[in-house]
C-alpha cells in the first residue's frame, strides 16, 4: 500500500482497519435487534451485552447438538 502524502493519523486508521479485517476473517458476526430496555436488563445483571449473547448462543447450540446426536 502506498502511504505517500498520508498523515500519521490516517496511517494509524488504515493500520487499525487492516488489523480488524484480519481479526474478523475467522469470526462470524450477527446483529440482533432486541426490545428496548433489554441491554439495560443484561447490564443490570452484571453482564456485557455481547458476552451475554455469545455465552447463551454457544451453550444453546451445544445443548441442541447433543440432543440431535
Amino acid at each position: 500500500m502506498d502511504n505517500i502524502g498520508i498523515s500519521e493519523e490516517e496511517k494509524k486508521a488504515i493500520k487499525n482497519r487492516e488489523a480488524v479485517k484480519k481479526c474478523m476473517s475467522n469470526k462470524d458476526r450477527l446483529n440482533v435487534i432486541l426490545p428496548a430496555g433489554t441491554i439495560k436488563r443484561i447490564n443490570d445483571l452484571g453482564y456485557a451485552g455481547n458476552s451475554f449473547a455469545r455465552e447463551l448462543i454457544l451453550a444453546e447450540l451445544e445443548k441442541i447438538e447433543r440432543i440431535k446426536k
